[in-house]
């Protein structure tokens, strides 16, 4: 008997159905119609689930949480629960393994993280895996308790992104008490966290901006201190700094809200900083700030200043191509959570054959001279 079920053996046979339903290997077989009347205990998540070898587009649905007290909702959710029982009495049907994979977002406003694990979800459906994501909204309590939640809905292997693996010890335990391996994208590697992507990759394009500026004038430097990517990202730009004329001022964006929080950053930073002989730059430690400090610049209408981002996410790019963004530096994140979910997968399959293990991903420097020929070999970013 699944955990959830051990604690409505008392209630009422619609709440016991209902129980049974919470095992995600069941909800696929829940008419979409009636999905909407399965309680969740966590955030509304995002199910999907394809077929092996299927070309076709994943159907999403969003689960969110109600009450059954009126007669004629605990009616739907009966005929929710029996569709539902009759699926899962048996283990996984020809269309799937059976196996599911928990997805924790940093933040659903966090366009390139979200990309990695797009990677990663597709590779496992590709396998005929299901995939669960949950929003941690960027709060590191939040990514705890569904890492959680989603270890006693009965997921088969979890990946989260961008949190410091140090930070997710209450989920990662959880994990590891059921046997769940977990792969962290961004956020190191830890006992219990098997497969990390490397996505500090920050040397390349500080270098590029201490080199623009010509070793001198002015940066703003806007970071996230909180994710371990961005962490390590100002490091690079702090040594490749040093020993410069290049004075630094930081700033600390917020999430959610990256991109609104970089443009009132940059536009205050700009008032102390007018137009001058003095080299200028705004450098972000991923795409979504500095697509708020382009902003800005457009705003003030101050083309004089150099700007920077990493990730090269397709918004970016696009800037990249306008020439309002002088560089950002493109990391192959769906390739790498593709990477993840293959690691994982083959330890599910056969637990120690595979190694704990950083993997590292393609970069590129995206700028002026090189964005046309960048968009042609990789127009399925745009």
């Amino acid at each position: 008997m699944n955990p959830i079920m051990s604690q409505l053996e008392d209630q009422p046979a619609f709440l016991r159905a209902f129980g049974q339903l919470l095992d995600p290997k069941c909800l696929t077989a829940v008419p979409a119609g009636l999905r909407m009347w399965i309680p969740s205990r966590a955030s509304p998540e995002r199910r999907r689930s394809v077929p092996p070898g299927s070309s076709g587009p994943r159907k999403e649905a969003e689960v969110h949480e109600v009450k059954t007290t009126r007669p004629w909702a605990r009616g739907v959710a009966a005929v929710a629960a029996a569709i539902g029982i009759a699926a899962c009495s048996g283990e996984a049907t020809s269309s799937g393994t059976g196996k599911t994979l928990g997805i924790v977002q940093f933040s659903g406003d966090d366009v390139y993280s979200n990309r990695a694990l797009e990677g990663a979800a597709d590779y496992a459906e590709s396998q005929g895996w299901q995939t669960v994501t949950v929003d941690a909204k960027g709060s590191v309590d939040g990514a705890n308790t569904m890492m959680e939640n989603l270890v006693t809905r009965g997921v088969d292997a979890i990946v989260v992104s961008v949190f410091p693996s140090s930070a997710l010890g209450a989920g990662v335990a959880a994990a590891r008490q059921a046997d769940v391996p977990v792969a962290n994208w961004g956020g190191g590697l830890a006992d219990g966290v098997l497969f990390a992507a490397d996505t500090a990759l920050g040397d390349e394009i500080a270098q590029r901006v201490v080199s623009d500026m010509g070793g001198k004038g002015e940066l703003l430097v806007l970071g996230y201190r909180p994710g371990l990517p961005c962490q390590d990202r100002e490091k690079s730009m702090d040594a490749a700094v040093a020993g410069t004329d290049i004075r630094v001022s930081k700033q600390q964006i917020t999430i959610p809200g990256a991109a609104t929080s970089a443009a009132e950053a940059t536009l205050g930073w700009l008032a102390s900083h007018p137009k001058g002989d003095t080299p200028l730059a705004v450098w972000s430690c991923f795409d979504d700030p500095a697509t708020g400090a382009v902003s800005a610049l457009r705003q003030a209408g101050r083309g004089d200043v150099l700007s920077y981002g990493l990730n090269g996410t397709a918004p970016a790019v696009k800037l990249v191509e306008k020439g309002e963004l002088t560089a950002t530096l493109w990391i192959d994140g769906p390739g790498q959570g593709e990477e993840l979910a293959k690691r994982l997968i083959a330890h599910v399959g056969d637990p120690g054959s595979v190694e704990q293990e950083v993997i590292g991903g393609a970069t590129q420097i995206v700028d002026k001279d090189n964005v046309a020929d960048f968009l042609e070999q990789h127009d399925e970013r745009n």
